[in-house]
This record gives C-alpha cells, structure tokens and sequence, in this order.
C-alpha cells in the first residue's frame, strides 16, 4: 500500500551526510526541487528534525534526477531501482523502454530502432507487470506483454523497478513490477508552464520530424487544490533495410565444393530456401495527454482523479524481393538420370549436366550451403501497407484518508482499456511462374549463347547473401501462345512479365481490445510491539477481458473486366486488351502493376554490406492500390468473418493479504514480512477451425488412397471403368466425374440452367481405372477423380448453380479454469554501517499464461504444395487448464553509500521457476478432418497421432484405407506438380503411413521450470571534489550477468533440449559519462548486451538474437534562466541488429553408413555453436534532435 512506516531508516548522522551532498550539488544546480531524506517520509521527517534539521534544497537536472533515485534505492525497504525525470515534462531519456534498458536486469526489444517491450530479469514481457499510477496498462497485442512505444516519456515522473515482491505488491510479475508515475501537482513547489519543440532527422530515411509538448500546472484556494496537465504530439519516419531467410531445411547435396574449392558429393547440408531483401518505410505519430487533479479537503485527505490518453498511428510500407533458390524439390540437371519432373507427361533423361559443382558451395564445418545456384530457381515481390491504430486509456481515483494518527486507509478504483484496430489492408505477392519448370527443364546447357538456361539463386561465401538474378527473359514472347514458350531465364526481377500475382491478394483485418477494471482497498496501523511498527492489510478485485480477432482472406477474382497490357512477339507494347470479370488474380503480371517510379533510394542495403547490383538493387515498384481500383472497381472490399480467428477470455481475480513492517537493533535492522491470497477464474470462448487448401485455383488436389483403391489390380475385385473418355461430356476432365456428382453442363459453362447429372459409371464406383497405372497417370486422367471432400469452389450438389466454399471447417469451444495461489514474502534491510546496507529478500511470485495459450480447442491449416516427406502443415493445440508460472525468488544485495551522491552495490539473484509456459513440438500425423461432423464435439485427443496408431486403426477398420470415407490419417493429397513431374511415390505401397500428410503440432503445457541465477552490479559517483569545471563530471554503470537454464519436461514423442530462457542475454553493460555545469549538460550514454534466444522454437532449430549495442549522445545548453536548447543523437554506433540460426532436429552428420543423425547445436552459451546462418539483418540508421525548451 503506502510507503509510510515501510521505508528503511537510516541514522541522523547519515541523513546530515546526504543533507551535505544534496548542498554540494545544491552550490551548482538551484532550480528542481529534490527532497533529501529528511523529507522522504512523515516518520524519516520526524527523525531528521530532532536529530539535524535538514532542509528542503532544491537540485535540477541529469544530477539532480540521480540524486533522486539514489536516495530512492536508499530508503526502499526492497531491492528496486528508479529513474527520475530531470523536471516535469522533461525526461532523461525520451523512450520509456530505452530508459528502462539503463536500469540492471532490464533488457529491451526494439522496433523499428525504438524501444518497445522489456524483459526484467529473465522474465518475458508476458511475464511482469507494468503500472501507471498503480493502474495495470493493458496489451495491444495477443497476450500481455506492453508496448511501451505507443506512451510518451513526458508524461512521467518516475520510474521504479521493484524486483523483490511484498505482500502488498500486484501479483503476475516474475521478474519485477515496473511502477510508471505521474508527477502530484501538489508536490510541485511552484506553478509551472512550460513547452518543448524539438524537430528530429533520421539520416536514413533522410526524412525530418517533430515533437511538441507542453506541461501545465497551477494550485488553488491555499495549495489545497491543484491541476497538471502534460501534453505531447510527435512524430517519427522510419526506414528500415532488412535481409531475411524464409526458413531453413536440410538438402541433399549431390555434388558442390567446399569452401576450399574442392569437390565433395552425396552429402548433406542446412540451406536457406530462399532469401529477401526487403525496404520498410513506416510511421508513428503520437499523441495523448494526462491530467491529474489533486484535492486536499483536510488535513488528513488526500484525493487524487488521474486521467491518461495516449494514442499512436503506426503506418507500415513493405517492399519485397524475394529469391527462392529451391523450388518444388526440382533438382539439377543430371545427365543420363531421369529428372524428377516430366515433360508434359513424360519422362525426361538430359544428355548434359548442370555444373552444379560450380553452382553449389558447402561449409562442411558447419554442415551449412552457402552458395546455391539452381536451373529451377524462382522469385518474386511483395508489395503491402497497414496502418494501425493504438488507443490507451486509463483512469485512476485514489483516495487517502488518516483515520487516526495511527490508522490510515488508502482506496482506489481504476480503468484501464488499451485497443488496437487495423482496418481492412492487403498483401501483395507475385512470383515468376511466367517461366514453368517445364521451361527451365528445356533450356540448354549452362553457357550456351541464346538457349542456355540462365540460373539463379544466392551466394553467402563473402559473409552476406548476396542474389544471383537471370539477366535474360523468362517471360513467353508471344503470351497468346504458351505453348512455344522458349524463355530460358530462371527469374528475373526486371522482366515483368513473367512475373504473376500469386493467386490473389491477401488482406488482413485485426481488433484488439483489453480491458481491466480494478477496485481496492488497503489499511495501515502503526503499532510499537515487540519490535512489529506497521500491519498492512487489504484486498483487490480486478476483472480484465481480453478480445482478439484476427481476420485473413485471400480475394482470387476480379469482379469486373480488367485492361492488362498487350505485346507484339517481339515484346514491344501494341496497347492493352480487356480481360472479362471474374478472372483470377493470377493471371495478371506484374507489368501492369509498376509504378513507374524510381526506386526511392540508391544505397538500399549498402550500409548493411550487401553488393546489390542491377534489377536486386532498385527493382520496379508496384501498386497493390492501382490493382484494388482497377480489378474491385472501387468497391470496398470485406471479410467474410472466420470464427476461429475470434476468441475472448475473461479474468477474474481476488486477492487478499496481510503484511508486518518490523525494526529491530535501533532501527539497524527492518523489513517486513507477509502473505498475498489470489484466487484466479478464466473464462475462454472462440471456435477450433482448420483452414483446408484453397491455394490451387482448379481445386486439382488428389488423394493417393482413393487412388491405389481405383487402379487395384492385386485381386482383381473391381471392374474395368467404362467411361473412358476423359474429356467427355465435358472438355474439362475434372467436371466429368464418374461417381455420380457430375454435371454435364451441355456446351454452357455459365448457364446452369441446362446443366443434368453425369450418372454413375455403369461398372459402379470405385472401378477400375487403367488411366491412374503407372505410366499412365497425368493430369487428364487424374482429374476427374480429385478430392472433393473440401474445394474453395464445391459445385457436386444437387443445385448446380450453387457454389461453396467449405475449405474453412469451424466450431465453438469454450474453456475454464480456476486456481488458488498463496505468495508468502520476507524483506530484511540491515544496516551495517552508516553507509553499509545489506539487504535480504526471499519470496514466491507468479504470472498468468499467455491469452494466446489458454485458448480453447486448436487451431490449424495445410498447404499443399510441399514435397513428398514434407511437412503438409501445422496445428496449434491450445489448453485452458494451464497452471500459472511460478517463481521462489531469492535475493542478497549489498549497497556503498561512499558518499552522498556515490553508490557502489552488488546483488545476487536467483529465481526457481515452475510451471513455465512451455510450447511442445511434435512431427506426425493428424486425423482426418475432412468430413468432420461439428455437430458433436469433437475429442482433440484424437487430433495428433504417431505412426503406430494409425497403422492400429486401419487394422482395426481396414475401411478407412479406402479413400473412400474418413481416413485413419490426413492424407498427403497430391498436387498438379505430383501427378505431372513426381508421382512415383503414389505408387511405393511399401509403407502406407507414406501417403499420410506430416504435420507439425505445438501444444502448450506447463514444463517442469527453469533456474536463472544473477548478479548486478551498479556504480554511481559524482565528482565534485575535482577543480573548476572538472567538478562537473560525473558517472554511473552497471553490469547484469544472467545464467539461465531450462529444466523442459519431456513427453513421450518430443525430445528436450537445455535452452536458456528466452530474451534473456548472459552479458547487460551500461556506462554514462556525463558532465553539467551552471544549467548546461553533456552526456553519453552507451548500453550494450550479449547474445539471447529469440525463439525457442522455429521450424527444427531456434532462433538468436546477436549482441547488440548502441550509443546515444545528448546536450543541454542553458539559454537563460528559463530556456534551454537541446541536442540528442541516438544510435551513433549505427548498430544493425542481426538474428541467426541454429539447428535442433536436422539430420545432417553423416553416420558413415549412408545414414543421418540430428545435428543438435542446442545452447550456443554451452556448445559454442556456429551463429553464421543469418536470418535477420536490418538497419534504421540514427537519428538526430535539436529542440528548445522553455519554462514560465
């Protein structure tokens, strides 16, 4: 509750020796009011007067600010640290989080080169609890974590960071609760006016910004009532050049070199798929207010109306190019081997070689392709924009009554909602499919003038992906005649018209709103018995509902004719020609979709030390815009809403509790002791849903069991089809089916009027098919037997004029949970001597799972398009019934007060952790939901299955192997690119689990926990006692060493690895040299930290993040009396952020025996692992403020 009577105290001497420092800095500084320790508290006041009589003497700027937070780690009866704003509306640094980052154990993740969320002490930003004015800020994102970005610096007062708990304190922090405050107007000795304008430039985007802000405060009718407002509005440009790796697989390497040059062969190797390069152009415009109005009715209440507004707009721009060097498992040219793709149903055998030795170079160290080339190579753009609209709220009523002289009550009521919305924007994606396989397949050999193949793909072997890019045209000469397509080019990104919109344009619409309401009461009674001077007891309500909907739809078809250009065979543009309406998206290339604009900047990845030349460098721009006018005719478009992409949770929380404040020795030894009660109810409610392909715009997807049961020879048991004729009555084969769900539609494919029913084929169905034996199969064959079990255009009904799409199958679920925790705590101050004070801290804390994992039911979706032996796909299974993460919690602290403005302190921390959210990977396979009946619920038990109880199942019901009804498993349903150039494993009944599709399952769950040990270690000194203008120096640095270790519970099918705990780097440093005199101010400041998990689990590796650091510059010159001209420059080390891979699962140490074993690199802090598979690599550049700052 209240910090009267909980403080630590401290002996007169003592408070007489800061009252001397706090004169010292006084003798250069006399504007901002700081109150040395004989004013910290009504009972420390008390003793300061009898025993010294300090007085109030006023402090300003950067020393002043850490004199303040000095004091305020002195009297604290916990281990916490704080920062001061230099004055009202005036902030040291001007990002919350990059503040917070100077703090030990605090370590920040940035966006767009600004701070965003924390993590305190190994604890996640899902994990800690960030207040304002006692008030809980909710999440704009999935879960809990805070983003620090969308609030302004100028706004606050303070910042303390509690890292050891007391039974007062809000539980659902882990690492500690960082308290946000707004300044009392009150408290503030003077009436205040004041105003900043501060214009910013961002040498990167060489774009120019601005801050306004302005702080307004003014007490009435005795100083009993009083008003302050803090208002801002700035803005920001961002640039930001970013490499990125799609993801990553293990290939097999047939023939390459090594990075010596020599030859190596049938070996294997993790490979980037593709890479991108990729411009970010954003922008964050904030703007808010607080007002805090304070009323003192007596001379014992005191009651305080605070009310917070901040919104940002965050506009995003992506641009993308994108090379994918390996491409549907097409590989190389071998000569004498036939390749794995057929030439329009045949089997194709080169008479030449691809010099793939040339193309391909292997880290063998590293088991790593660093360099790939490929005939078979493929690319594209991206192109898309959002805007975001952040929204916080937040209203605080706190009443402070003295009962008694010795009895108090504290009671406050408070609101906070934070709501992101994202109106309805689009993505863009085009690849080069103008230039088929079947193309690449007949170009010649490598280096053959005109008719040779033209590769691409990627070389890394100088430190940086660098692409390789066709300079020939891929495009078909004459687009009216596909079939003399000649273009020998693999992808080249200034040849527009090979390249296509990827079958429609994806947009995305988002809302998320968090709301908490609380209430609360809290009682202190001084007391003088048996060493016991303070019981503090009371309770807390707090309800938070959390909404997200997350909406996604892919538009496939224009809704009204369309102009696309029209070329000569010579490639030279004659005009335009009209496309009717409801043609697909991807038909459209993206010539028709430049802008015509130059590429906005000539050093694009430079800095970052990429060599981009030609079309890599500044490729055409396109217009997702011009396309949305030109093919919707200005029509608004809208989502058709999936339910299982909405989900609400509702939190209710009681919390009780009972704490002793004790002080022993003469006061050397306090702290306190005691218990928080909190009973936790969730509430979930959302649907399960699984998104079935509806990727493949002529539905042509196949079932291999439908097929083994059609062309079934083994016993002869079904008879020979009797319609033949693939092509009749319809010219399409995949209208005539022969099972009965047919419509002939007589010549009048629009009309469905006339449309009747193809029967069943006389001999039945299944029938034997001779057209699906190998040797027969191609698509003509195949396609009037595709599954029809989910289509994005399902017309089998007895309405034949009625289209569905029922590739999305949804059902409601709800869970709930409730639990009851008890966190005991034990703080003990001891002061050793007048400027010893060790202190001890033993607690238990606890957080709530994520709002993402305590989701009811699952949710998944499949893709098609991977190779045989690929994973098909992914569900998330979520669990209400997950526990909370547990902490026990030790601390032991030990703080030099050398002087009264120098500290030097060591803490050693420990936290046990339990419970800890923990998402489980498995690979296998999933039932087969494609006839699902929703009806009934449905057992998510039965959702993930392992090889053995498949094969039990179809033992246990051999019709299930049939394709013709539910299956034991979910198929692997072929696509065109199976049946035409790879179909051979559709016929290898070797292992039927072979047909089955594979899937990765994450499934959350509470591990058995982790250990991270600590130390930190801080120094502060001013160094007044030199000459002259030396006096003006100053420094203060801290260290953080984390050791953190993941102790996962295994299960029965996924393996454990002994990761750290994520965003929890071993190394934190921060140093600031600063020197102010006579109002002015110079300062550098530089943070740095070392490598940290980013991502337990990505694909089948984890992701890193590199070291990090930065170094800020700032400058303060006094004007006047009342005027300051500033100066910042942030990131002056230019540092560029980089995340890298490493490997869990991938098969690629060679056994010896033609076989593969895992190549686990597991804890790079451990195993020194190889951190060179870039996945990540940006830069936003520094930016730079000047500003004037004026007091009335």
């Amino acid at each position: 509750m209240s910090n009267t009577g909980t403080r630590f105290k401290l002996s007169a001497l003592t408070l007489a020796m800061i009252a001397g420092g706090a004169s010292h800095l006084a003798y250069a500084q006399e504007e901002s009011e700081v109150e040395v320790p004989s004013t910290q508290t009504s009972e420390n006041a008390a003793d300061a007067e009898d025993n010294v009589g300090t007085e109030v003497i006023k402090v300003e700027g950067f020393r002043g600010s850490l004199f303040k937070a000095l004091n305020e780690k002195r009297f604290s009866d916990t281990v916490s640290d704080s920062i001061f704003a230099e004055d009202i509306g005036k902030s040291t640094d001007q990002n919350i989080a990059d503040a917070l980052g100077r703090v030990t154990g605090v370590t920040v993740q940035s966006v767009d080169g600004e701070g965003s969320r924390i993590t305190v002490r190994g604890a996640n930003p899902n994990e800690n609890i960030i207040t304002l004015n006692g008030v809980q800020l909710g999440s704009s994102d999935f879960n809990q974590s805070v983003d620090l970005s969308s609030l302004s610096s100028d706004i606050l007062s303070r910042i303390t960071v509690k890292k050891t708990a007391s039974a007062d304190d809000d539980e659902g922090s882990l690492g500690g609760t960082v308290e946000l405050a707004t300044a009392r107007p009150l408290e503030i000795s003077e009436n205040l006016r004041s105003v900043t304008l501060q214009g910013r430039y961002n040498d990167f985007s060489e774009k120019s910004n601005y801050k306004l802000s302005g702080s307004f405060s003014q007490s009435f009718f005795d100083d009993t009532v009083g008003i302050l407002v803090t208002a801002f509005d700035e803005t920001l440009d961002v640039r930001r050049d970013q490499f990125s790796v799609g993801n990553w697989r293990a290939q097999d390497v047939r023939i390459a070199r090594d990075l010596d040059g020599n030859i190596i062969s049938n070996t294997k190797a993790i490979t980037p798929s593709g890479i991108s390069y990729q411009l970010w152009q954003n922008t964050r415009d904030r703007r808010g207010f607080t007002t805090t109005l304070q009323w003192l009715p007596t001379d014992s209440t005191d009651i305080t109306l605070d009310v917070t507004s901040s919104k940002q707009n965050v506009a995003n721009s992506f641009d993308q190019l994108n090379i994918a060097s390996f491409v549907q498992n097409l590989e190389n040219l071998e000569a004498g081997v036939p390749h794995s793709n057929q030439l329009f149903g045949r089997e194709y055998i080169p008479d030449f070689s691809d010099p793939q030795q040339d193309w391909w170079t292997v880290d063998t160290d590293n088991h790593t392709i660093v360099k790939a080339i490929n005939r078979f190579a493929d690319g594209g753009f991206n192109n898309s924009s959002n805007e975001q609209e952040v929204t916080n709220n937040v209203f605080t009523l706190n009443i402070k009554q003295e009962i008694t002289d010795s009895f108090r009550v504290e009671a406050q009521v408070s609101s906070a909602e934070t709501e992101l919305e994202q109106p309805l924007s689009f993505n863009l994606n085009l690849i080069a499919n103008g230039a088929t396989p079947a193309t690449k397949l007949q170009a010649g050999p490598f280096g053959t003038p005109h008719t040779g193949i033209d590769p691409a793909g990627f070389d890394c072997t100088s430190g940086v992906c660098n692409a390789v890019v066709s300079t020939g045209v891929g495009s078909q000469l004459n687009p009216n005649t596909p079939w003399d397509n000649r273009g020998v080019a693999s992808f080249n990104p200034s040849d527009l018209r090979s390249i296509f919109i990827n079958l429609g344009i994806n947009g995305t619409e988002q809302t998320v709103t968090d709301e908490i309401q609380t209430a609360e009461i809290d009682f202190d009674w001084d007391l003088d018995f048996a060493g016991i001077t303070t019981v503090e007891f009371g309770a807390k309500y707090t309800k938070r509902e959390k909404f997200v909907d997350n909406q996604a739809q892919r538009f496939t078809n224009t809704n009204t004719p369309i102009e696309v250009l029209q070329y000569d065979p010579d490639g030279t543009i004659i005009g335009t020609r009209l496309v009717a309406a409801n043609i697909g998206l991807g038909n459209i290339s993206a010539d028709n979709l430049a802008t015509g604009e130059e590429f906005p900047y000539s050093d694009f990845m430079q800095d970052l030390g990429f060599d981009l030349q030609g079309s890599v460098a500044t490729w055409p721009l396109l217009s997702q815009e011009d396309l949305l006018a030109r093919a919707f005719a200005e029509e608004e478009l809208s989502i058709a809403v999936d339910d299982s992409q909405t989900r609400r949770a509702e939190v209710e929380s009681q919390a009780a509790y009972l704490k002793f404040n004790f002080a022993y020795f003469d006061d050397r030894l306090s702290g306190n002791v005691g218990v928080r009660w909190v009973r936790t109810t969730l509430e979930t409610l959302g649907s399960s849903g699984f998104q079935f392909d509806n990727s493949e715009p002529v539905n042509r997807r196949y079932d291999p069991f439908l097929f083994a049961t059609l062309r079934d020879v083994t016993n002869q048991s079904l008879s020979p089809c009797e319609f033949t004729n693939v092509f009749e009555p319809n010219p399409n084969a995949w209208r005539n089916r022969i099972d009965g769900t047919g419509w002939d539609r007589n010549g009048t494919n629009d009309d469905p009027s006339d449309d009747t029913r193809i029967p069943v084929d006389p001999a039945g169905y299944p029938c034997f098919d001779e057209g699906l034996l190998q040797g027969n199969l191609n698509e003509f064959t195949a396609n009037r037997h595709i599954d029809i079990t989910r289509q994005q255009t399902w017309q089998w009904g007895d309405d034949p004029s009625q289209i569905i799409d029922n590739t999305l199958v949804v059902f409601p679920t709800a869970g709930d949970n409730e639990y009851d925790l008890f966190l005991p705590s034990l703080s003990l101050n001891y002061q050793v001597r007048d400027d010893l004070i060790g202190r001890f801290g033993l607690s238990k804390t606890m957080s709530r799972p994520n709002f993402e994992a305590v989701r009811a039911g699952f949710s998944g979706g499949e893709n098609i398009w991977a190779g045989q032996g690929q994973l098909r796909g992914g569900v998330a299974e979520f669990n209400p019934k997950l526990n909370p993460q547990e902490s026990v919690n030790i601390d032991l602290s030990i703080e030099w007060y050398f002087n009264p403005t120098g500290l030097l302190s060591v803490a050693l921390f420990r936290k046990d952790m339990t419970n800890f959210l923990e998402t489980e990977l498995r690979q296998g396979f999933i039932d087969d939901l494609r006839r699902l009946d929703t009806s009934v619920p449905y057992d998510t038990n039965n959702l993930f299955k392992d090889a053995d109880r498949v094969r039990a199942d179809w033992a246990a019901n051999p019709e299930l192997l049939t394709g013709l009804g539910p299956n034991a498993c979910f198929p692997h349903r072929a696509n065109f690119f199976d049946v035409t150039g790879n179909p051979e494993w559709m016929f290898d009944d070797s292992d039927l689990t072979e047909w089955c599709a594979i899937y990765n399952s994450t499934r959350q769950r509470n591990g058995d926990g982790a250990v991270i040990n600590g130390i930190e270690i801080g120094y502060q000194q001013n160094f007044d006692f030199l000459p002259s203008f030396w006096s003006g120096l100053g420094v203060t640095a801290n260290y953080t060493y984390q050791e953190s270790k993941l102790d996962a519970e295994e299960g029965e099918d996924a393996e454990k690895f002994r990761f750290p705990r994520e965003l929890t780097p071993e190394h934190t440093y921060n140093a600031t040299v600063f020197w102010e005199q006579d109002g002015h101010q110079l300062r550098l400041a530089y943070r740095a930290n070392s490598e940290q998990l980013a991502q337990r689990t990505f694909g089948q590796g984890a992701l890193w993040l590199d070291g990090t650091e930065s170094l800020d510059f700032s400058a303060t010159y006094n004007l006047s009396e009342n005027v300051d001209l500033t100066f910042n420059a942030i990131n002056l080390t230019d540092d560029a952020p980089r995340q890298f891979f490493t490997s869990r699962t991938f098969e690629v140490l060679p056994n010896g025996d033609g076989t593969y074993a895992p190549l686990d690199e597991s804890n790079i802090f451990e195993t020194g692992a190889y951190q060179g598979r870039t996945q990540t690599l940006s830069k936003t550049g520094r930016i730079y403020r000047l500003g004037i700052r004026a007091k009335f």
